[in-house]
C-alpha cells in the first residue's frame, strides 16, 4: 500500500468516525437530528476542520505542532481532496447507518 493510499483510508476512517460522533454521541445526536438538511452541516463540518488546519500551516507554529502542510497552492488543493475523500466516507456513513436502522 502507497503511502497516498495508507492516508485516503485513514481519511476515510476520520469520516466515518465524524459521522458516527454526529449520530450517537449525545450531545452531538441531538444538535444534528434537528437539522434538515444533514449533509449540508456535515460538509460544513468538514470544511471547516479543513481550513482550520491550512490556517495552522500558514503559521509560525506549523513547525513547533509537526503540521505537515506546506502553506501554498499545490497543498491546497491536497487538502481540497482530503476534505472530498472525509466527505465521501461520511455520507457513505450516513446512508448506511440510516438505511440499516431504518429497516
Amino acid at each position: 500500500m502507497t503511502p497516498e493510499q495508507l492516508s485516503a483510508v485513514i481519511l476515510a476512517g476520520v469520516g466515518v468516525l465524524i459521522q458516527v460522533a454526529f449520530k450517537y454521541l449525545p450531545k452531538f445526536k441531538v444538535w444534528y437530528s434537528d437539522h434538515p438538511n444533514k449533509g449540508a452541516v456535515a460538509l460544513v463540518f468538514d470544511v471547516v476542520f479543513g481550513a482550520a488546519y491550512f490556517g495552522l500551516a500558514c503559521t509560525p507554529f506549523a513547525e513547533e505542532l509537526n503540521v505537515l502542510l506546506a502553506c501554498d497552492t499545490s497543498s491546497a488543493f491536497v487538502l481540497l481532496r482530503a476534505i472530498f475523500i472525509v466527505a465521501t466516507a461520511q455520507q457513505g456513513a450516513y446512508l448506511f447507518s440510516r438505511s440499516s436502522s431504518a429497516g
